[in-house]
């Protein structure tokens, strides 16, 4: 292997072959130190002070699968400072001589008043706990009149808003009141509804909460879970509810399904592919179809890990090795993973984090997709696929979580240990082996307006996101870059970017990858619009033209009859989940097919833009359920995804495949529609 040289403003340094630099390579201890060295099951990071620089904050405490008079832990917080380094603010935020059996975090905007709370998930029969933020970092312990007041075990916390009311709720993992969990019966999974609803459309929620597990969570116990995730099994914009079972007997994933008001009912049986000690699930769409698939942990064969295809069904089917194959998926004790497209060549690979025991040696690892399968970065590598560098292997990786700590566009990585180790780390991107970030983010399906009436308020939503795990605010150009519509009264000449239109108000992530964006509908006869959002690099990626009719307004025109035709239920456009298979062309030149072009981090509207095709060929699926269109579709729709070969194009949304304006219901309004008056 031959040595690699690296150029500084000092000079050179020569590393020898056995320290040969890795994708992420541990930050100095003038970056990142701390002294506590306790155990930690998981980590989050999020901007907590507002200062535009991504933060850091551990869950801690003892234990493995019982609790003693040593577990509980101080929790531990990390402000950066500019990017240079990390200052220890521990105290200032979880208080002053507070332990804690800190199991999982969250850093979110609980509330939706505009910063980063703490959700802290404790185990061993304690109460888990609520930090508030006031805007500023500074935080309070709101647990006493926020939280529904119990003693649990909590194995992982999510949240999302199961109900569509407006604010996020919270779903939390019980392991059950028993100990040792390895052999106890199990929890119910917990789900904690926001109290109150918000009047408006982006307002801020309570951020208090009610217990409604009783009345809407199946009453199944689930052993020693590891990790929960809301995702939208079947596209209806819903989120339904994937739990991991460590310790069951014959079910290693369960599937929560939601009636779309936050009420659940147990759908495993029969749709999901079951393996054995699951450890970790997480969603991606794979294969192009606009469906998420997973990838879990440990509950393949031998503790292998599995790859599930997302049937279009509502369930999902083992498709591990077209995807993964044995060589490259060794019989490993792997404890997390997140997805990121590391290299920028819009293949979404996997980092991976790694248990090391008695048995299982293998390290934390990459995995790059190449042409749809994944293969370990690193058989050259010394030590061999080890994807981190470091003063001493990471032995215990229980957590890890990518953000850009340094502001490079490379996402770097926070790790948590336990069992084997206890220190924690931080591990910046290689400005050689990982690229400047030039993929634009990712619109993987969305909802079209119908006919729209002036005046009116609608709301559209959608799934995207920059092709990493799991989705954060920060993944985005604050605020200008979170998902919003633009849109065009007038005819828009063929260079959108130059001729910008009317933005609308940023949107609402809700769970998932999925958002939500609010519209006013204008004064006009017709509307151009299209979605876009702009990722933290400056990258920037919209949905086609896309054209409808407006009424109500002064500016409204008279129509023809054909404008306004009966569409017949064999129409395949209209419906939540029908997916455009009509090839309508419009006469706009910005919908050719395109590539992402890089440019420098900016919130100004001519962010470097990537398009997508005409052909619905090459759809994600788009609806069409905005406005007054009450229609359903017939049995005979055709379902163009299904068309394409299981894995067609490396198994990547984002190799310029998108929705493309389109439907037979929109083409009828445009032939009878005259065009507005100048």
């Amino acid at each position: 292997m031959k040595a690699r040289i690296v150029f500084s403003l000092v000079g050179c340094t020569i590393l020898s072959p056995a320290a040969e630099a890795a994708p992420w390579n541990e930050a100095s201890k003038d970056f990142f130190m701390e002294g506590l060295a306790a155990q930690s099951s998981k980590a989050d990071a999020a901007d907590l002070n507002g200062d535009g620089y991504i933060d850091v904050v551990f869950a801690n405490c003892g234990g493995f699968d019982k609790g003693d008079d040593n577990s509980d832990l101080p929790q531990q917080a990390f402000f950066n400072n500019a990017g240079t380094a990390m200052s220890d603010v521990s105290i200032s935020v979880f208080g002053e001589g507070k332990t804690y059996n800190g199991r999982a975090i969250k850093a979110r905007d609980i509330d939706y008043d505009g910063d980063i709370d703490i959700i802290l998930g404790t185990t061993w029969n304690s109460q888990s706990q609520l930090f508030v933020n006031d805007g500023a970092g500074n935080f309070t312990n709101e647990t006493a009149s926020h939280l529904p007041q119990g003693l649990a075990s909590v194995g992982d916390v999510e949240v999302g808003d199961v109900d569509q009311d407006g604010d996020l709720d919270m779903l939390l993992a019980d392991w059950g009141l028993d100990s040792p969990v390895s052999i106890s019966a199990g929890g119910i999974t917990q789900l904690w509804d926001q109290m109150g609803t918000p009047a408006n459309f982006g307002e801020q929620g309570t951020g208090m909460f009610a217990d409604v597990t009783l009345g809407q969570m199946p009453n199944i116990n689930v052993r020693w879970s590891w990790d929960l995730e809301f995702v939208d099994v079947d596209n209806d914009y819903a989120l339904d509810i994937l739990v991991s079972a460590y310790a069951g007997d014959k079910i290693s994933v369960f599937l929560f399904a939601n009636d779309g008001m936050g009420n659940f009912k147990d759908a495993t049986a029969g749709n999901m592919a079951q393996g054995k000690n699951a450890l970790d699930v997480e969603p991606m769409d794979l294969n192009g179809d606009s469906f998420l698939d997973l990838v879990t942990l440990h509950d393949g064969l031998n503790g292998r890990n599995r790859v599930l295809i997302n049937n279009k069904s509502g369930g999902f089917t083992d498709a591990t090795d077209l995807v993964w194959p044995k060589l490259e998926n060794p019989a490993s004790f792997d404890f997390m993973t997140a997805f990121y497209d590391y290299n920028s060549d819009k293949l979404v690979d996997l980092v991976v984090g790694a248990l090391q025991t008695a048995v299982a040696k293998y390290p934390d690892r990459l995995l790059e997709n190449q042409a749809g399968k994944f293969k370990q970065w690193g058989a050259d590598q010394l030590p061999k696929f080890q994807a981190f560098t470091e003063t001493e292997a990471s032995a215990g990786t229980y957590a890890i979580v990518l953000a850009d700590f340094n502001k490079d566009t490379r996402l770097d990585v926070a790790m948590s240990q336990a069992e084997n180790k206890f220190d924690k780390k931080i591990l910046l991107g290689d400005e050689v082996l990982i690229p400047l970030d030039t993929a634009a983010p990712i619109f993987v399906n969305y909802e079209k307006f119908g006919q729209l009436v002036f005046g009116e308020t609608v709301v559209t939503r959608l799934r995207c996101h920059d092709n990493k795990s799991p989705l954060m605010l920060h993944d985005f150009t604050q605020n200008a870059g979170l998902p919003y519509i633009e849109h065009w009264t007038e005819e828009p000449p063929a260079d959108l970017d130059a001729n910008p239109g009317t933005k609308s108000a940023p949107g609402q992530w809700y769970g998932e990858y999925l958002w939500r964006i609010n519209f006013e509908v204008p004064d006009a006869d017709a509307l151009w619009y299209r979605i876009c959002a702009i990722d933290a690099a400056g990258n920037k990626a919209c949905t086609p033209l896309e054209e409808t009719t407006v009424t109500g307004g002064t500016a409204t025109d008279s129509v023809t009859d054909s404008a306004t035709t009966t569409v017949t239920d064999t129409d395949t456009t209209i419906g939540a989940s029908a997916t455009d298979t009509m090839a309508l062309t419009m006469p706009t030149e910005s919908n050719t097919m395109g590539s992402a072009t890089v440019g420098s981090a900016s919130d100004s509207d001519t962010a470097p833009t990537e398009t997508f095709p005409n052909s619905m060929s090459e759809s994600v699926t788009v609806t069409d359920t905005m406005a007054s269109m009450s229609e359903t579709v017939s049995d005979t729709v055709v379902d163009s995804t299904d068309q394409l070969s299981e894995f067609e194009d490396g198994g990547c949304i984002c190799n310029g495949r998108s929705g493309r304006s389109g439907g037979l219901l929109l083409g009828l309004m445009l032939l009878g529609r005259r065009r507005r008056r100048r």
